[in-house]
């Protein structure tokens, strides 16, 4: 026969739970437990103060943030270096406050990170700004090929071929296209095969912005470097009919662009599936 816990056991949990959450403090310039910010009621039902129930607590405290910290600076490490982990951490923490972790898997606490940090980011540097909002959006996609799990991509068959033009494309959860000022992608992907602790400078910009697909290949991630007009292609076909992206990069084109235009487009869409960048087709009605 099953019995219900007392209500003792968790009004007690309760406060151990906000206990624990409690934010580090900062001032000192290192991350300190805030001892005297403890339910007085869970101190007392642990031991008092004589116990040194303050100090147990502030363990198990520290402990929380330290690996929510970790998790957010593994899964944003070109932002983390770039911002330094003492400015990154003060993000995170301000994110897992209104973003509580909600189940068992700590691998999905940062999801949502990248669009708090664009929003919450305090930087005058307009340049710098889009360069960190930036580096978020790629760790972002690093993050979310390499966890994608991997299915079928699409080839076209003969069947299929007669009636494309009117299909859409359904992206692959295993690739993400963005776009960068700066060399962000090379600096992330250096860090992936040369991880250390020690803060990035922030790279000199690009002449012109840069597109890459950044896939999920096996157990790692691949990044391929796009045209500014076939990334434009690309993420249309992720919301339109071929026919309709084709007619609306079309418009988008200057009469010089135009001219070539049939031919890279048919490149670009061939490539696009022989890179594995579509689940599957879908044809209306």
């Amino acid at each position: 026969m099953k019995r219900e816990a007392p209500a003792w056991l968790g009004e007690l949990q309760a406060r151990f739970a906000a206990a624990i959450r409690t934010p580090l403090e900062r001032a000192s310039g290192t991350l300190t437990a805030p001892l005297s910010a403890y339910d007085p009621r869970l101190v007392q039902a642990l031991g008092g103060a004589a116990a040194k129930a303050p100090q147990r607590l502030a363990v198990y405290n520290r402990q929380y943030w330290f690996r929510l910290f970790d998790a957010l600076q593994t899964a944003f490490p070109l932002t983390a270096r770039l911002l330094g982990y003492w400015s990154f951490n003060d993000y995170a923490g301000r994110f897992l406050l209104t973003h509580p972790p909600r189940g068992w898997n700590i691998d999905e606490v940062p999801s949502g990170f990248d669009a708090f940090f664009a929003d919450a980011l305090q930087c005058e540097d307009p340049g710098r700004r889009r360069a960190l909002i930036e580096s978020a959006r790629i760790d972002a996609a690093w993050r979310a090929v390499f966890a994608a799990e991997k299915t079928p991509v699409f080839r076209p068959s003969d069947a299929d071929a007669a009636r494309l033009l009117d299909a859409q494309l359904v992206p692959s959860d295993a690739v993400r296209f963005v776009e960068e000022h700066g060399p962000l992608v090379e600096l992330r992907r250096l860090l992936a095969r040369e991880p250390s602790t020690g803060a990035l400078a922030l790279p000199s910009p690009l002449p012109h912005s840069r597109w890459w697909a950044i896939a999920g290949v096996g157990d790692g991630v691949a990044t391929l470097p796009l045209e500014a007009r076939e990334a434009e292609l690309l993420t249309l076909l992720g919301r339109l009919s071929i026919r309709s992206a084709l007619a609306r990069l079309e418009q988008a084109c200057t009469l010089e662009e135009r001219a070539h235009l049939p031919q890279r487009t048919r490149a670009w869409l061939a490539r696009s599936v022989a890179a594995g960048f579509w689940s599957a087709v879908s044809f209306a009605g």
